[in-house]
């Protein structure tokens, strides 16, 4: 099937589905839309001190907000503790009071308090406000008994879920006889919303009880669409009047100073940041690198200009290593926050397999996983009515193994029948004065009908790269319907030989590739047989075949498996896969060993436990053994993390891949080390160590992080990188780095 049938296909296939979807509501669903519940905001003059004891009189005249109910494990039973909710507002700021009953307070469930908490492992108490009122969008407040702070920006019902956007607000908690008590303090100029006098915000809140696995919801959703895919089924927030955005102008400043020596790259000691002036004090041609800012301006209440000079991330966690078993390339993803806000919105085509990529932020500024210096940029993004816009502009110094070089992401988004969406995305990467350039561009929907049971996403896109004219487009097309018992994935990703977005990333170019699940999900609840013992089980198959040109088969693979879920939140899979691949040319292994081109058929069967990782011993256990190519191979993996209260965590994960072939045989070892210390709410130390026995390379990377007022911090970071083997024992890098950022709002 040539590039051209199948674009009309696709083409075909979303203007049925578009049709499908403008047919009216009734033709589609016989749903009746539920009642929205409705609460209100109480003003006050009163000062609201935040000590999380909610004992100010003011709070017994805001409105009693109540009702919650269990979305899991008894969907739509009472929960076993109440929630009681009280909102009131001055001109500044947002008050949100929470009364959460607990039969037993010493039992409530505290395990980190940390920024940015694991919620699966915690009691927390959680906000969601979608201040346009238009079901897909917000932003998610959450915080615990012991005042741990965990924030949230997302779009499209949740399914681009921003977990790094950190806003300014306050919040304290207090733990007494009845349970705990939170009170949250959000300043209107954090947020974004309409000029209107009157506000109509939707409203979610979610009490989490982990000791009894209950997801309690005030506006209860399906039980499969949890936390932020929540918002569709939000309630209503009435009665702010008179309350402003603000101009929201906020510039952060930083400076760093260090030192390093990279003796990888035959670099003896030299200063790092503003460190290269005490290191060289007579020096001429520093570049001021020690030095930069960004700023966030709110250009309207829907969308913001964020511009950056001489971005810095030295102090973004170190990637986590993996082992390659593939002939294809691995992919990482990303962590820096400046390309983590609004992601979503730049998301094009994007799956949880991770395919085909037209944009992934990782192509700007690192290069082989190593840094490249970006002299700066600027974003525009956010949304205007029904229209969600990004516009991203970055530009690189010259790295070792390329020049100067300029990236381009304009991407629109237009809201359409409910919550389906159509978009554009047009891509520039510009290396240098004369360089060529790569360009992309491509068009997409989210076309999603009969409520949020299915889910059609078409893709078409297109490359321009100098000398790799042709057969350079990308055709998509996913499906995906699922209740609350039966789920069904199928996509097809087709991509020309051709097809190069170098600001994005593509697995296996040149296939057309055919995926498709199926998963039949019964679950449980505490009243049914096996109820107490069983929560979820999932019986699925999966099934994929990659086909080269010419409709012949690169690789087909078969799984059925089956996933338990126990009601203390253990788990339990097992699947066996039958594997064919077909290798057109040889390629390498880890330690050199060779796979021959040929056919090669093989079977492997996998079994894995993890255990309740609420508890304060928590460990995960895994086995996969069975053929591989013309010979075997097996796999442990094994981890085990130690609380010692919510202030200290240690965990320890080792992997180990087997393999024997006929041409040579190996072990790969992958040793990971996570030490958490948390002095105070504001105070985190971090370790984590890696040990990889197929480049004999042991890295640590340790940061101290002080949070010394709200989105400003001091990190002190120290990064090492040991080659162990005795031809590189000398080739040791290292660095130490001192960061201080201070927020500046206007």
């Amino acid at each position: 099937m040539n590039g051209s049938r199948i674009g009309r296909l696709v083409l075909q296939a979303s203007l049925a589905a578009l049709a499908v979807a403008t047919l009216p509501i009734a033709a589609r669903s016989q749903r009746p839309e539920p009642a929205r519940k409705i609460a209100h905001a109480t003003p006050t003059d009163a000062k609201i001190t935040l000590d999380g004891k909610l004992d100010e009189p003011a709070w017994q005249t805001a409105e009693l907000i109540a009702g919650f109910l269990q979305q899991d494990p008894k969907e739509g039973n009472p929960p076993s503790g109440e929630t009681e909710i009280r909102i009131l507002y001055d001109q500044n700021y947002l008050y949100v009071g929470a009364v959460c009953h607990d039969e037993a307070p010493r039992k409530i469930v505290v395990n980190d308090i940390s920024r940015d908490f694991e919620t699966t492992e915690e009691d927390y108490v959680a906000v969601l406000l979608d201040t346009f009122n238009d079901g897909r969008s917000g932003y998610y407040l959450a915080t615990t008994a012991e005042g741990g702070e965990k924030d949230s920006q997302f779009i499209d019902e949740g399914r681009a879920n921003n977990i790094n956007w950190d806003g300014v607000w306050f919040v304290e908690s207090h733990r007494n006889e009845i349970g705990y008590t939170a009170e949250f303090a959000i300043p209107f100029k954090t947020l974004r919303f309409s000029k209107d006098r009157q506000q109509v915000w939707g409203l979610q809140m979610i009490r989490r009880n982990r000791r009894h696995a209950e997801a309690n919801y005030w506006s209860l959703p399906p039980r499969r669409y949890s936390s932020t895919r929540s918002i569709s089924y939000a309630g209503e927030l009435h009665g702010l009047e008179n309350v402003e955005p603000g101009r929201n102008l906020q510039v952060k400043p930083y400076a760093l100073a260090g030192i390093s020596e990279l003796n990888s790259r035959g670099e003896g000691r030299r200063g790092v940041g503003l460190g290269a002036l005490l290191d060289e004090p007579d020096a001429t041609d520093w570049s001021g690198d020690g030095v930069g800012f960004d700023l966030k301006y709110g250009v309207t209440p829907g969308l913001s200009l964020d511009f950056t000079l001489n971005t810095d991330f030295s102090h973004v966690e170190a990637d986590t290593q993996q082992v390659n078993l593939t002939r294809f390339p691995t992919f990482f993803p990303e962590k820096r926050e400046f390309f983590l806000e609004n992601a979503g919105i730049f998301s094009f085509g994007a799956t949880a397999r991770n395919e085909a990529l037209l944009f992934h932020s990782r192509t700007i500024g690192l290069q082989g996983g190593q840094p490249v210096p970006i002299l700066g940029g600027a974003r525009l993004s956010g949304h205007a009515g029904r229209n969600y816009l990004g516009l991203l502009n970055m530009e690189t110094r010259t790295g070792d193994w390329e020049p100067e070089t300029n990236f381009t992401a304009a991407r629109i988004r237009r809201d359409i029948l409910g919550t389906s969406n159509v978009g554009a995305i047009f891509l520039n990467r510009q290396p240098g004065l004369a360089g060529d350039s790569n360009r992309a561009f491509g068009v997409d929907a989210n076309l999603v009908l009969l409520r949020t049971d299915l889910r059609i996403s078409p893709v078409i896109a297109r490359t321009i790269t100098p000398g790799r004219e042709g057969d350079d487009r990308l055709y998509r097309m996913e499906g995906e319907y699922q209740n609350n018992l039966v789920r069904y994935l199928g996509s097809y990703v087709g991509s020309g030989k051709n097809f190069r977005p170098e600001m994005g990333f593509v697995r296996r170019p040149g296939r057309r590739i055919i995926h498709q699940e199926f998963e039949l999900r019964p679950r449980f609840t505490p009243e049914m047989r096996f109820g107490s013992i069983l929560r979820d089980v999932t019986v699925g198959i999966t099934s994929e075949q990659a086909l080269l040109s010419g409709g012949h088969p690169e690789s087909k693979l078969l799984t059925p498996r089956l996933n338990i879920i126990f009601a203390d939140a253990s788990a339990f899979d097992v699947r066996y896969t039958q594997d064919f691949e077909r290798v057109g040319s040889r390629f390498n292994l880890p330690f050199d060993v060779v796979v021959p081109a040929g056919d090669y058929r093989f079977n492997q069967f996998a079994v894995s436990y993890s255990s309740d990782h609420s508890k304060p011993l928590a460990g995960n256990l895994g086995y996969l053994r069975g053929d591989f190519y013309n010979g075997t191979t097996s796999q442990w993996t094994t981890g085990f993390r130690v609380r010692l209260g919510y202030r200290l965590s240690a965990s320890v994960d080792f992997e180990r891949d087997k393999v024997k072939l006929p041409q040579g045989s190996f072990h790969s070892d992958l040793v990971g080390v996570h030490v958490e210390y948390t002095l105070n709410a504001k105070m985190f130390l971090n370790a984590f160590i890696q040990y990889n026995n197929e480049a004999d390379q042991l890295s640590t990377n340790l940061r101290y992080r002080f949070i010394h007022r709200p989105l400003s911090d001091v990190y002190l970071v120290y990064n090492d990188i040991r080659n162990r083997s005795s031809a590189n024992s000398d080739k040791t890098d290292w660095s130490l780095t001192l960061k201080y950022t201070r927020l500046l709002s206007f």
